[in-house]
């Protein structure tokens, strides 16, 4: 979207007559500006010299101000240098203030087309006439606020809280973008994977995640109080999950005499900045263009995989090459009879030149498959693991030299792995492994529970398909009101419930707790 005066509208004058006059204006601006620095340091100097130099400086001065037109005065030329002139650095405020000045440049266009919408009848949402590409200052665009709509990007930008969050996220991105293009990060570079600062910055959230818990507690009506720390959710607990699901999908696969199969894709070369070989041909995508390009073949891949009704399924992991571009492995599980059929799709959906996907047959005489997947999951978790008669020793999960896979993987935004092929029931397997007390509940969820205790997580997921499921009920809570995004509302949780859906029987599992700051409670208790 662009913004053009209506005064150049109605003179029949071309946008790039106008857009040749603000850089015109914004030339004269900065020699102001930097005839005003000049004149500033002789202030203190009192010879004659530099009184004579001072008033030629004021005497330019004045010469270059009445060069300037009413473009200079006009809100589309302010709109014009946000966007194109503008750098994001300095003050967070003032930049806040800036780009919600041109956003609602922005509403007031989309506010007219939005009654002009309503006037015609055609049903059709204002939201779908907005680009992904429309800037809204500092060369930030619509594309790249996080949300998975575009009212929701919307919401983002117009709540200057969320708005904060987001430029906070977009300056780290680009400094590292920065490094990219300087050819900094890559195989045998300053810095592989990525740099310093990214590690950095990634250590600091983590410390601030920490201290957060760390003084926070959990109180209920009966003023019972539970340090956060003991029941919030660690790595080394996440990573035991995974591994339990890993383990559970192999021993599911070899029940199914299914092939395993560990299969690497990787992006076409102009996704990377600093490939290990051959002559960089990089466009200047970022990261994450080359997660979402193969996250957009996966999906193909997948509704390909149903449309031939081929029986597999497996895990997948996401990592960066040294250049930081993203690639990824996954583990298959696939029905021998479909497996000549499978590799036609791989090759079909992924092959886009002699070495974008590599195909291990796994000899599970020789190597167990769970191992392959396992090494990548270690990375993303930034943790090497040791096995106790084939049973992850939690106690023996310790730090590794991983933390660059992670760092990268949180700056932008990746998801790190998943689990394809299997009905997702996580979040009620975990409600199930934190509540024992609901044993004796529900005849179902005792059921439910065989497959808990034994670590079966597959066996849990084909179980509980049908059977339960969670249901959370919500009230609203009015965030702002905007003209164009109307009524805007948060949610808060109001209740919580196993539904078993045979009986309709609802199991209330909500817990009636309240974070509140442990420092607070200790004093109101020594009162």
């Amino acid at each position: 979207m662009i913004f053009i005066p209506q005064r150049i509208i109605l003179k029949n004058l071309t946008p790039e007559f106008f857009f040749a006059e603000c850089e015109r204006q914004y030339f004269f601006e900065r020699a102001i500006e930097k005839k005003m620095i000049a004149k500033e340091c002789l202030e203190n100097k009192l010879n004659n010299s530099s009184k004579r130099k001072r008033e030629n400086i004021a005497k330019e001065i004045r010469n270059l101000k009445n060069k300037f037109t009413w473009v200079a005065t006009c809100s589309e030329y302010r709109c014009w240098k946000i966007r194109h002139k503008y750098i994001l650095a300095g003050d967070l405020d003032e930049i806040v203030k800036n780009i919600t000045f041109v956003f609602e440049r922005i509403q007031e266009q989309l506010i007219i087309k939005q009654r002009n919408l309503d006037n015609d009848d055609s049903g059709e949402s204002i939201f779908s006439r907005i680009k992904n590409d429309w800037d809204i200052g500092y060369g930030i665009k619509i594309k790249d606020i996080k949300g998975s709509t575009i009212k929701d990007k919307l919401i983002n930008i117009a709540d200057e809280k969320r708005l904060k969050s987001q430029i906070k996220r977009i300056q780290k991105q680009r400094s590292e973008l920065l490094k990219l293009h300087s050819g900094l990060i890559g195989s045998g570079r300053a810095f592989e994977i990525c740099s310093d600062e990214v590690v950095r910055n990634r250590e600091a959230d983590e410390a601030s995640q920490l201290d957060y818990i760390m003084k926070k507690s959990l109180v209920n009506e009966n003023n019972k109080k539970i340090p956060l720390w003991k029941v919030a959710s660690t790595e080394k607990q996440r990573f035991a999950e995974i591994f339990i699901q890993v383990s559970s999908l192999d021993a599911y696969a070899k029940q199914l005499d299914y092939k395993p199969l560990f299969i690497t894709f990787t992006a076409p070369a102009r996704f990377h900045p600093k490939p290990s070989k051959g002559v960089s041909s990089w466009d200047g995508s970022t990261p994450k263009d080359s997660n979402d390009y193969l996250k957009g073949l996966w999906n193909a891949f997948r509704k390909d995989i149903h449309r031939h009704k081929i029986e597999m399924n497996g895990f997948w992991a996401v990592e960066p090459h040294k250049d930081q571009c993203f690639h990824k492995h996954a583990l298959m599980y696939v029905n021998k009879k479909h497996y000549d059929e499978l590799v036609i799709l791989i090759n079909k959906h992924f092959r886009h030149s002699e070495n974008a996907v590599r195909i291990e047959e796994i000899d599970a005489k020789k190597s167990k498959a769970t191992s392959y997947v396992m090494k990548y999951l270690t990375k993303s978790f930034n943790l090497e693991f040791e096995l106790k008669g084939g049973v992850l020793n939690v106690d023996k999960l310790e730090i590794s030299n991983h933390k660059k896979v992670r760092a990268v993987q949180a700056l932008w935004s990746v998801r790190r792995y998943a689990m394809f092929g299997v009905k997702n029931t996580l979040s009620l397997w975990r409600e199930l492994k934190r509540k024992s007390f609901l044993k004796g509940k529900n005849d179902v969820i005792d059921k439910a529970f065989a497959f808990v205790d034994k670590n079966d997580f597959i066996g849990f997921s084909i179980f509980v398909n049908g059977n339960l499921k969670i249901m959370r009920l919500y009230s609203k809570i009015q965030v702002f009101k905007n003209d164009l995004l109307g009524d805007v509302f948060g949610k808060r949780l109001i209740g919580k419930y196993i539904i078993d859906l045979s009986t309709k029987e609802m199991i209330d599992i909500k817990a009636n707790y309240k974070i509140v700051d442990t420092a607070l409670l200790d004093a109101a208790e020594l009162q």
